[in-house]
């Protein structure tokens, strides 16, 4: 009887993506307006010469003094300029002549006030666009630090995808992946410069629209992130496979290659010549078997004895050495489905090795197809796997 289920290669890595984005602009300090200024001059004229009047009114000054006169000529020309300023704001012009020196004064100084409180709010306008601009910088400058991140992932991915492309099989596989995953990485880095350059074009700040813009691609470009790191785990995990099962001599891990080739050697052997070559193996190659895993009729399933016996060496097997799980099936039945039999028992070994062995220890699976070398007269005792483990030289 025999059982078919192929060996699977597969293998794939890829790349993630960058991107690129600066902002910054500078911050305006209010000025006094001129028109103030002359409102608080005009403010200290006018209390001078009301001083000066009313101290005319004891004898301190006459009513035609030089000194009056010349104040009051100064107070003309200065009203003169400030009418003239407040026309340039806006504002209606003082009025002359008839009205007293005190509501003129009060009314400059009521304008001057109002003068004050809307530089004031014209300065707290000025130092909230300074926040906001602030914050739209910071967060083109986290845009820029993600950018970087991608582009150091990127290049670290590209290294290992040329390592997986030297030492795995399915390149072509591989190379279509990596050319999606660089498409789609090159297209955020274009967009994202396009950005960049309509910032540096704006020069003074960021409008509303064009924040909510930027903040859009920023989300978008850790959605990708997390795309491409979610596919990178999911390709590493293929490779890992595709490595793991070896369906030829040349796919296996330079360390196994003579084990391999000296157990192929031994088929048809007389008995005798097949016990001491294993016992030789152990001196010549640093090999030797740890376990033997029996299994049913057409059957490539672990019984959970067989699973805890794997589970156990994990322990025993020191960092660096090699565990080779080599798969037979009996001679009953069809030879391509005993190969294949005999690939998914070593594969389901090492797979179950894999998962729960140190990172520094090595695992890989391979078969040698139909035998007899282990009983010619009981076809069973030929389904079984061999758990060889190789020292590290």
């Amino acid at each position: 009887m025999s059982e078919e289920q192929s060996p699977n290669e597969n293998q794939t890595a890829a790349e993630p993506p960058s991107q690129e984005a600066t902002g910054s602009a500078p911050s305006n300090k209010p000025v006094m307006p001129p028109a103030v200024i002359l409102a608080f001059v005009i403010i200290l004229l006018l209390g001078g010469l009301i001083v000066m009047v009313r101290r005319g009114g004891t004898g301190n000054a006459a009513a035609g003094s030089p000194e009056l006169t010349k104040l009051q000529a100064e107070t003309n020309a200065l009203q003169s300029q400030l009418n003239r300023e407040r026309i340039a704001m806006g504002l209606r012009p003082l009025e002359g002549g008839s009205e007293p020196i005190e509501d003129i004064a009060k009314r400059l100084k009521k304008d001057a006030d109002t003068m004050v409180a809307l530089a004031a709010s014209f300065q707290s306008l000025l130092a909230e666009k300074d926040i906001e601009l602030s914050a739209k910088t910071a967060e083109l400058l986290r845009s820029e630090q993600l950018r970087q991140s991608l582009a150091a992932e990127s290049a670290r991915l590209q290294g290992e995808l040329q390592r997986a492309l030297v030492d795995g099989s399915g390149v072509d596989l591989l190379r279509r992946d990596l050319a999606a995953m660089k498409s789609q990485r090159d297209a955020l880095a274009a967009e994202l410069v396009t950005v960049r350059q309509e910032l540096a074009a704006k020069g003074q700040g960021v409008s509303p629209d064009e924040f909510a813009d930027l903040k859009r691609q920023f989300e978008e470009t850790l959605r990708a992130k997390e795309f491409f790191e979610a596919k990178v785990k999911e390709l590493k995990g293929e490779l890992k496979q595709a490595k793991l099962f070896a369906s030829s001599e040349n796919e296996l891990l330079p360390a196994a290659v003579e084990l391999f080739r000296s157990l192929r050697a031994l088929e048809n052997k007389p008995d005798a010549e097949i016990a001491t070559a294993y016992s030789s193996l152990g001196a010549k190659l640093g090999a030797n078997v740890l376990q033997t895993l029996n299994f049913a009729t057409g059957s490539s399933g672990l019984s959970p004895d067989d699973a805890e016996k794997i589970r156990n060496i994990v322990a025993d097997i020191p960092d660096g050495d090699m565990v080779l799980c080599i798969g037979y099936a009996s001679e009953t039945g069809n030879v391509d489905g005993n190969r294949t039999l005999s690939s998914d028992r070593a594969t389901a070994a090492a797979e179950l090795f894999a998962s729960v062995k140190r990172p520094e220890q090595l695992v890989q699976a391979v078969y040698l197809g139909q035998t007899d070398r282990f009983s010619s007269k009981t076809p069973e005792r030929n389904q079984l796997v061999e758990i060889w483990r190789i020292r590290k030289q």
